[in-house]
């Protein structure tokens, strides 16, 4: 029975979080788990109860991620997950959790598949990139889609469904944010077909992002490390 594990790292951003959690409980039906995934040095004890109090709306496991960083808190939820499909998201709401819905309608239809939201899909958008930042993303996504002669039109936005299988199964090295990269290059690699969703990005309204400048040489490192 087809059914979603949501991963969602945490470390403030709680009105985000609250407000992720209803759009998707109210849009859609399947069943599911949410996964917070919280951070041991960052994540204020008080906030962590306010969580817990969520949880009596909405299906919430909560955990302290065991590896340090996003994609640290990512594994720490594919560890734990338990349904046939596993989200990987933000509780920011960067990752629009009303494209969820479609992202869900595409995953049942092909199950087998990674769907994967797009920003650079010709319906979708990013807003709040400097004009450098832009054209730079872009040439990179254009550099790896030819590398890996792929359909997928963006790499590295971690807004993804994927059959748990293809998470488990897998030993996936990075924790920052270079781990979106790599763990969809592995799966290409290996044959997994892909599916594309539009959405548009925005950036955070709550909290403070942890993205920094030399993520972006880690990208380099991931792209470097995959394709020869």
């Amino acid at each position: 029975m087809y059914s979603l594990s949501i991963i969602l790292p945490f470390i403030d951003e709680i009105n985000s979080l609250n407000k992720t959690l209803n759009i998707i409980n109210s849009k859609n039906k399947e069943k599911k788990e949410f996964l917070i995934i919280t951070s041991k040095k960052k994540t204020p004890p008080k906030l962590i109860k306010k969580i817990c109090r969520l949880n009596k709306k909405y299906k919430i496991k909560i955990y302290s991620q065991k590896k340090p960083l996003v994609g640290g808190a990512v594994k720490t939820g594919i560890y734990f997950s338990k349904m046939s499909h596993i989200v990987i998201m933000a509780s920011d709401l960067e990752t629009n959790p009303y494209d969820l819905k479609k992202m869900i309608k595409l995953s049942k239809m092909y199950p087998k598949n990674i769907v994967c939201a797009s920003r650079w899909h010709e319906k979708g958008n990013i807003h709040g990139y400097g004009f450098f930042k832009k054209i730079f993303n872009y040439m990179f996504q254009q550099l790896i889609k030819i590398l890996f002669n792929s359909d997928l039109r963006d790499f590295t936005f971690a807004y993804r469904i994927y059959p748990s299988k293809v998470l488990k199964d897998f030993k996936f090295i990075e924790n920052n944010h270079s781990f979106a990269l790599e763990m969809i290059l592995k799966p290409i690699k290996l044959g997994y077909k892909i599916s594309n969703v539009p959405t548009t990005w925005k950036p955070r309204i709550e909290g403070v992002s942890q993205n920094s400048f030399w993520y972006y040489y880690d990208y380099f490192k991931v792209l470097i490390k995959n394709t020869f």
